[in-house]
C-alpha cells in the first residue's frame, strides 16, 4: 500500500466507518486512535490504525461502525454527564455570585447606617407583631428565594401559619439587623441562620420549637 493511500482525511475515514468527524476527532483527543500531522495541521489517519481499532480488515466498513457503535454511545454518555455537570457548577457559580452581590449590599447598608449620627438612625429592634414572627432577610437572590421556599414549606408541614412569614427585602430594613451576610432568618428577632441554606432537617428542627401546641416552645 503506498503512502497516498495509507493515511486517509478523517472525514475520508469517517465515511468509511459510517461515523461523524466529531466523534472520530473524539476518538483522537481521547488516545483511542493515533494522528498524523500535514504541515498545514490537517489531521490524518492511517488504514492500519483503523483496523487496529476496530480489531477488524481495514475494508470491513459496515462491521467497523456496528463495533463502534458501543464505544459511541459511552463517548456520548460521557460528554452528556461531563456538560450536564458543567451546568449545575454553572449555576452554582452563578447563585453565589448573586448570593454575595447581595450580601455585600447589606452589610454596606448595615455599616452606612452605623455611621449616621445617633439621631438619625433606629437603636431600637424592628416592631414585632404579636405573635409568632419569622422574616426571611433577602433581596432577590436565588438562595434567598431557596430560603424563602424552604421556609414556607415546613411552617405548613408542621401546622404553622404562613402569615407568621414575612420576605424583608428592602435593604434599607435588612440593614437595621446589623451587618447580616444574605440570605438570613430571623425568628422573633433572633438571628437563626445567615450566609447560607440550611439543611431542611435543621431548620425543621428549629422551627418545630415555635409551635404553640408544643410544650417545649420556647418564649420570647
Amino acid at each position: 500500500m503506498s503512502e497516498a493511500t495509507e493515511f486517509i482525511t478523517l472525514k475520508e475515514a469517517a465515511k468509511e466507518l459510517r461515523l461523524s468527524v466529531s466523534t472520530l476527532k473524539r476518538y483522537i483527543y481521547a488516545g483511542h486512535l493515533r494522528s498524523y500531522r500535514t504541515p498545514g495541521g490537517r489531521h490524518r489517519v492511517r488504514r492500519g490504525d483503523l483496523a487496529a481499532l476496530l480489531g477488524a480488515a481495514p475494508g470491513d466498513s459496515g462491521e467497523a461502525s456496528a463495533s463502534l457503535a458501543p464505544f459511541d454511545h459511552f463517548v456520548e454518555e460521557a460528554a452528556g454527564r461531563a456538560e450536564r455537570a458543567l451546568q449545575r457548577r454553572l449555576g452554582f457559580l452563578e447563585s453565589e455570585v448573586e448570593r454575595l452581590e447581595c450580601s455585600l449590599d447589606a452589610i454596606t447598608a448595615a455599616l452606612r447606617r452605623t455611621a449616621l449620627p445617633a439621631d438619625g438612625r433606629r437603636e431600637e429592634a424592628p416592631a414585632l407583631p404579636a405573635g409568632l414572627d419569622i422574616r426571611v432577610l433577602g433581596p432577590g437572590c436565588r438562595a434567598c428565594d431557596q430560603l424563602a421556599r424552604l421556609v414556607l414549606e415546613i411552617v405548613r408541614a408542621i401546622g404553622l401559619q404562613d402569615e407568621d412569614v414575612r420576605r424583608v427585602r428592602e435593604i434599607e430594613e435588612i440593614a437595621e439587623y446589623g451587618p447580616t451576610p444574605m440570605p438570613a432568618l430571623v425568628v422573633n428577632n433572633q438571628l437563626i441562620s445567615a450566609g447560607r441554606l440550611p439543611t431542611r432537617s435543621r431548620l425543621t428542627e428549629v422551627l418545630r420549637r415555635y409551635r404553640p401546641e408544643d410544650p417545649h416552645a420556647e418564649t420570647h
